[in-house]
C-alpha cells in the first residue's frame, strides 16, 4: 500500500469510546519464520496478528511494518486491511483510513469487526448518520462476541441525532443481551435524567456502579442526579 507522509494527528472528541475496546483481533504475537508460515495465506495471517499485537501497544511503525508484509502476501485479506485502516486513523491519514475500511469490506461484507471499526471513524469523523448505518448493519450478526456493545453504541448514535425512542431501545437492548455490560447503564442514566426522569437515571446509576465501582464519570452524574431530583425553592430566580 502507499504511505504518505503523516500530518500530526487530528484532536477529535470520540463519543464512542468504546468502539475500539476489545475489538481489533489479537491473536498470539510469538516470533514470525516464513520457512514455517507454510505459504501466502498462513504467512499473510501471521503477519496480520503480528501488526494488530504492535497496534494494540500503539507502535504504529512496528504495526505497518507488519500489515505491509500480510498485504504483500494477501493483498484483499480484511483483517489486514481493517487494522491498517486503524493504523491510519491513529496516524491522522483520513483518507487512507477510509480506503483501508472499505477495501476490507468489500472483501468481507460480513466482518463485523471492520464494520464496527469504521462506524467508529465515521464517527470519530463528525458523519455521525453514516456511522449509525454500519451499527445498525453490525448488529444484525447474532454472533458477535460484543453484540451488546454493539447495541450501547448505536443507542449513543441514535441518541445524538435526537433519536430518543430508538436510543433507549438499543441500550435496553445491550442489557438484556449482556447484564453486565456496564456502559450500556450508564448511558441509559444520562439518557434518563437528560428526559426529566432523575428517579430512573439513579436506578440505572447505581446498577453501572454495582459492576465497576464509583467512577470519576459516576459521580458526576450522581451529582447531576441530586441536583435535578432537589425541591426547588419556590422564590429563586
Amino acid at each position: 500500500m502507499t504511505r504518505r507522509p503523516s500530518p500530526p494527528p487530528r484532536r477529535q472528541t470520540l463519543h464512542l469510546a468504546a468502539l475500539l475496546v476489545g475489538s481489533l483481533w489479537l491473536g498470539g504475537c510469538a516470533g514470525l519464520d516464513e520457512r514455517s508460515a507454510g505459504g501466502d495465506a498462513e504467512a499473510a495471517e501471521a503477519y496480520t496478528r503480528l501488526g494488530v499485537a504492535y497496534l494494540e501497544r500503539n507502535n504504529l511503525p512496528r504495526a505497518m511494518s507488519a500489515l505491509d508484509r500480510a498485504l504483500e502476501h494477501a493483498p484483499s485479506s480484511p483483517e489486514a486491511l481493517q487494522a491498517m485502516a486503524v493504523v491510519y486513523q491513529r496516524q491522522g491519514e483520513a483518507e487512507l483510513a477510509e480506503e483501508a475500511f472499505q477495501r476490507a469490506l468489500n472483501a468481507d461484507p460480513d466482518l463485523t469487526r471492520a464494520r464496527n471499526n469504521y462506524a467508529a471513524f465515521l464517527y470519530g469523523q463528525g458523519r455521525t448518520a453514516e456511522a449509525c448505518e454500519q451499527l445498525e448493519r453490525a448488529v444484525q450478526d447474532s454472533q458477535y462476541a460484543r453484540r451488546a456493545q454493539l447495541f450501547a453504541n448505536l443507542g449513543r448514535c441514535h441518541r445524538e441525532q435526537g433519536d430518543v425512542r430508538a436510543a433507549r431501545a438499543n441500550f435496553e437492548r445491550a442489557q438484556s443481551l449482556d447484564p453486565r455490560y456496564a456502559e450500556s447503564y450508564l448511558r441509559l442514566a444520562e439518557l434518563e435524567l437528560a428526559q426529566g426522569n432523575p428517579v430512573q437515571a439513579q436506578r440505572q446509576l447505581e446498577r453501572y456502579v454495582q459492576l465497576v465501582g464509583e467512577t470519576a464519570e459516576a459521580r458526576a452524574l450522581a451529582r447531576d442526579i441530586a441536583a435535578d431530583a432537589a425541591p426547588r425553592d419556590p422564590g429563586a430566580l
